[in-house]
């Protein structure tokens, strides 16, 4: 009797989604909720389409920071245990699929395409979210391969506040102060940056003007905040910081040089430099 009961109630219930399906299929899409399964596309490390061409535009609007330079973007692990073989990059939304070329060191660059920005697409990587951390690369021509320069910094950090590629705590006053005009020359904020290989120490070169940086502006923070949300950690021997409002405030120009002495060269700078020599300002 019981199992003669829930067999004719299963068999309606199944009626019963046939015909929501069917009714479904006749309604309007704007008038029926996407629902997306859980683990999939959504649970993938991805920023918004728009967000990143505004970036670009800001990249276009400020390029006389940066004349000779050209702008990419680029992803590190987040965290240990991201591995980064096998990378896949897609500008994905409703009706657009669009692969994105992925150079070996992570950087990339997007088309400008006005039918995926209209699909509200998003730059989404084949990891899940919370993997990678984002950056803008900003690389001026003739900058020697262990230096980078100040306006090519300021640069990104101006395209990073916009396109959100900025590591910050996602705090309610951090997510503000990415809202100001012009934060990176005007708060006085430490900016990290990651070299291309872990950091011995910087210093700062403009013609015959040199200082190196304190130590303190290297490696972040002994003890992060949140450690779960600061993006440095991870590869925090790379990570060096910089506060624009006071470089410009000392007069350090836009060529200025932040030049390094890594870890694995055979005899750092700042070995054979005296400290009368490095505290030059």
């Amino acid at each position: 009797m019981a199992c003669e009961y829930w067999r004719q109630w299963l068999a309606g219930a199944a009626w019963l989604c046939v015909s929501i399906a069917a009714f479904a299929r006749d309604v309007p899409d704007k008038s029926v909720p996407k629902v997306e399964v859980q683990g999939t596309a959504r649970d993938r490390d991805e920023k918004p389409y728009r967000d990143m061409l505004a970036a670009m535009d800001v990249f276009v609007a400020n390029h006389g920071l940066a004349p000779t330079a050209s702008l990419r973007f680029k992803v590190f692990p987040r965290h240990a245990g991201v591995s980064m073989d096998g990378l896949v990059l897609h500008i994905a939304g409703d009706h657009t699929s669009i692969p994105v070329p992925l150079a070996p060191d992570g950087t990339f660059t997007l088309p400008r395409d006005a039918a995926a920005a209209d699909d509200k697409a998003v730059v989404r990587f084949n990891r899940k979210i919370g993997s990678l951390a984002w950056r803008a690369d900003v690389r001026s021509q003739g900058v020697p391969p262990n230096a980078r320069r100040l306006g090519d910094l300021l640069l990104e950090c101006k395209v990073a506040m916009v396109g959100d590629l900025v590591a910050y705590v996602h705090h309610p006053i951090n997510m503000m102060i990415t809202k100001m005009e012009d934060p990176c020359r005007t708060m006085p904020i430490n900016m990290f940056y990651f070299a291309d290989r872990p950091v011995f120490s910087v210093a700062l070169v403009a013609g015959s003007r040199r200082k190196v940086m304190p130590a303190a502006m290297l490696h972040g923070p002994t003890a992060p905040m949140m450690p779960n949300q600061e993006d440095w950690t991870f590869l925090r021997e790379r990570v060096f910081m910089v506060k624009f409002k006071s470089l410009y405030e000392q007069g350090w120009p836009d060529d200025t040089l932040l030049e390094f002495d890594f870890m694995d060269d055979d005899a750092p700078a700042a070995v054979r430099t005296s400290p009368a020599a490095g505290a030059r300002s």
